[in-house]
């Protein structure tokens, strides 16, 4: 960086205007961030070689700025030197945006179905959250189950959680959240499936034993692992929004094959069917990213 640039750079600070999002000359290096993502894959940390570049770029960019590094060559020589780097970069690349009953229009949609559809009795339902985070939308659904199905039902029936990353699996796994961060839980919700007080931390409210019962959370990389079968209803909103159009197309063949007919797909509301795939798809309410598997889809 030029004594000029820098000189620029400390100035804006000063006077507490917002830094550039990304040095020109690390914008205008696509080889460099290849090597990084390719030195990620080859430590088998993961792959997000085939995901979008902007998004990777500026997260990238940014842990670079934050350790005062002005290349990708000599970021790749960190993370050569320093193995405990790529568990750094792996929390940065990875996407954690979760809450309880995010954008409530999907589980009211949601509710009706297991109204309409699962109110009787018959085998479990098999849910899966992938790309789970921290654990709310998948405590949020078993809540659903447990208010809706059947309880000889809902005794059966099964939350897979998986995400790519251990240390939200951890607190999706310890099951403690801020009283903040529940604003869209009802008190009734509240009284029913929750306790006052954790371990970890003050004002704090911990899921209850009998809800955690409905959920299995586990480590999985979609992009390089294997996925479910027969499962009734899948949960992945805004994981295809960072993926180009290949990976897009790979993972949704597993999402495909997971998929019972007749079962369910929770995408973002910016998301679609992939084309090749769309005419075994129904959208279940316009405005949602809802569809089901048609019973004679492939």
């Amino acid at each position: 960086m030029s004594e000029q640039m820098e000189t620029t750079l400390n100035s804006s600070v000063l006077k507490g205007l917002p830094e550039p999002v990304a040095p020109s000359e690390l914008s205008a290096e696509p080889a460099g961030l290849d090597a990084v993502l390719q030195s990620l894959f080859q430590e088998n940390v993961g792959d997000f070689r085939n995901y979008k570049r902007s998004s990777l770029r500026r997260r990238v960019i940014q842990r670079l700025r934050a350790l005062d590094i002005s290349s990708y060559a000599d970021y790749v020589g960190l993370l050569k030197a320093d193995p405990d780097e790529y568990a750094a970069l792996h929390a940065i690349l990875t996407i954690k945006v979760s809450e309880f009953f995010r954008d409530p229009t999907y589980f009211a949609l949601i509710t009706r179905i297991l109204k309409e559809e699962y109110s009787d009795g018959g085998k479990g339902l098999r849910a899966w959250c992938c790309g789970c985070a921290t654990g709310e939308e998948a405590y949020s659904l078993a809540i659903l189950l447990s208010e809706h199905l059947l309880p000889e039902r809902a005794a059966i029936s099964r939350v897979f959680a998986t995400d790519v990353d251990a240390g939200a699996l951890d607190t999706a796994r310890r099951g403690e959240y801020r009283h903040e961060y529940m604003e869209n839980v009802s008190e009734e919700f509240k009284a029913k499936y929750f306790i006052d007080g954790g371990v970890t931390a003050d004002k704090s409210i911990t899921v209850a034993e009998s809800l955690r019962g409905l959920i299995r959370f586990g480590t999985l990389d979609i992009v390089t692992g294997h996925a479910f079968s027969r499962i009734d209803m899948l949960f992945c909103r805004n994981l295809f929004i960072y993926f180009n159009k290949k990976l897009q197309s790979d993972v949704f063949a597993k999402f495909h094959y997971a998929l019972a007919p007749g079962g369910l797909i929770v995408l973002g509301k910016a998301e679609v069917i992939p084309a090749a795939y769309a005419d075994q798809y129904q959208r279940v309410e316009m405005g949602l990213g809802v569809y089901r598997k048609r019973r004679s889809g492939r």
